[in-house]
């Protein structure tokens, strides 16, 4: 045990000074391209942020290389999900140690690919980085948070490409510029091969704007289905408590009242915003199904849920869709769920790890009242509901992340996209903006509209083109009335797929897999080492 805590702690703090001040620019870097997310115009720093952290990578060797990938990769985890401890401060760091590695396996790729030959690099260094986050939406271990692409998301006009690549594909591009500013920098190269290099990254940057400015219509049509947004803003110290079910119903009551509308096709909770199992208290869906009357219109409200199974009883992030005489139609359960947080990845193979065996033996969860993640199931896949004149889908807080996900249920019939989140565990920090703004690059992909109810905010409408129709401030009580166009045309990516990300996937996965082999056979068969050139 001792050995390898040395060993971890030579990672952060190698005993080579010059390591040292490299690991201190690492920090540095990876803090910068955290900062890339934050609200405003900082996504700029995305373009060239990879580079210098890839420049100290590729000339150490392999152990320093790996221990500096995974060091750099730890740090802008870290500084990118901190908010995450907000919940669960296990899952937090369950998240970024796990997760760091996806990227030290991809940066001691290109680093292998570099020796071998530098040209192999550069070139492969997109498709891994892209296959990187493409694998970051498979298993129940994803976790495709930071996207590089998402970076871009407030500059509108870069953001239109997305509609046709993906957020994979801008994720593409931005390494591809870091890559093209690198050669730049490299003395080795001619001045005329480094001014082409610059002047290809200024014109993938120019391309994506005019791409964008053509793109975008100046005025874009009316939506004409009304729906009501609601945005309660219960503090999380109070919505749990006992006795509080009450509060936010006759809180829900009012704000519904306020802005009844016969016209209102669909009034939407943000995410349990009734705290209780509504499954299980009759009295809670008595309540709901008498505003739902009040109203004359439908409701979608966030809960839980609960079924039992084989002698289990097993519990879901939901939501129901009441209809105007106040009967529950339908339920649908939250299906991505965030790993280590709301659940434990696998957790019926691992029974170890639910939280009601951990209390068992881990008694300072109780003592000192340490967020741990919860027991939640999956949902066994998406749902569309209906209502008389359109269908729509249902993005429960993190299933917002992943794209292909979100495509499925446009291509099932979804005319418009709800999100329903409670986004007041991360208080005011960026977290609540990065998710966000996922949201609209989900809208821009399949150019649809999207409607989003927040716990506290944000709550807003976002039309096909990732303008902000109508929003709510942070904090605000309030309904926020708006209206959404149907869906009548699907995107190019919408129809054709991640094509990007999946290629992108299957190459990072062969060169690997060679990779692999290669070094297996050296260790069997004779040979001589390959130079570098």
């Amino acid at each position: 045990m001792a050995g390898f805590i040395k060993r971890v702690g030579r990672v952060f703090v190698p005993a080579d000074v010059e390591l040292r001040k490299r690991r201190l620019e690492l920090i540095v870097w990876a803090f910068l391209l955290s900062f890339a997310y934050y609200p405003g115009l900082f996504g700029f720093i995305a373009w060239f942020a990879l580079i210098r952290p890839l420049w100290i990578i590729s000339r150490l060797e392999r152990r320093q290389a790996f221990s500096a990938s995974y060091f750099y990769a730890f740090f802008f985890n870290l500084f990118s999900i901190y908010w995450i401890a907000m919940v669960t401060p296990p899952g937090m760091a369950a998240a970024v140690v796990i997760v760091s590695f996806y990227f030290a396996a991809i940066l001691m790729t290109f680093w292998k690919l570099y020796r071998i030959r530098t040209f192999f690099g550069f070139v492969a260094l997109p498709f891994l980085w892209v296959g990187m986050e493409y694998f970051r939406t498979l298993s129940e271990f994803a976790f495709p948070w930071s996207d590089l692409g998402y970076t871009q998301s407030y500059y509108l006009y870069i953001l239109q490409i997305v509609s046709v690549i993906s957020v994979h594909g801008l994720s593409f591009l931005v390494v591809t510029v870091n890559v093209l500013l690198w050669q730049v920098f490299r003395k080795v190269l001619t001045p005329e091969r480094r001014l082409t290099s610059l002047l290809l990254s200024l014109a993938i940057v120019a391309a994506l704007l005019a791409f964008g400015w053509i793109e975008t219509p100046r005025f874009s049509p009316e939506g004409d289905f009304k729906i009501t947004l609601l945005q309660g803003s219960v503090p999380l110290e109070e919505k749990w408590m006992d006795g509080n079910l009450d509060h936010s119903l006759r809180l829900y009551d009012s704000l519904t009242q306020a802005a009844a509308d016969s016209t209102t096709g669909l009034y939407i909770w943000p995410e349990t915003s009734v705290p209780c199992y509504l499954t299980h208290d009759r009295s809670a869906r008595r309540w709901v199904g008498h505003i739902a009357r009040q109203s004359g219109g439908y409701h979608l409200v966030g809960a839980l849920g609960a079924d039992a199974d084989d002698d289990k009883t097993k519990y879901f992030n939901s939501c129901y869709q009441v209809d105007p005489s106040g009967r529950f139609e339908s339920r649908y359960d939250k299906v991505k769920l965030v790993p280590f947080s709301e659940h434990v990845p696998y957790q019926d193979y691992v029974p170890f790890l639910e939280k009601g065996f951990l209390r068992q033996y881990l008694t300072f969860i109780d003592r000192y009242g340490v967020q741990w993640w919860s027991d939640f199931h999956p949902g066994d896949s998406a749902f569309l509901f209906h209502l008389p004149d359109a269908a729509y889908s249902v993005l429960i807080c993190f299933e917002t992340t992943f794209p292909e996900f979100v495509r499925a249920s446009i291509l099932d019939g979804a005319q418009f996209v709800v999100g329903i989140t409670n986004d007041t565990w991360f208080g005011h920090s960026v977290g609540i903006h990065m998710h966000a703004r996922i949201f609209v690059t989900r809208a821009v992909e399949n150019r649809c509209w999207f409607a989003r109810a927040a716990n506290s905010g944000l709550t807003f409408i976002v039309d096909p083109y990732g303008r902000i129709r109508n929003s709510l401030e942070l904090d605000e009580v309030a309904a926020l009335e708006g209206k959404v166009a149907l869906l009548d045309e699907r995107s190019f990516y919408t129809r054709h797929g991640d094509f990007v990300g999946r290629f992108s996937f299957l190459f990072a996965v062969s060169v690997m897999a060679i990779l692999i082999i290669l070094w297996l056979l050296g260790k069997v068969l004779p040979g001589r080492p390959v130079s570098r050139s």
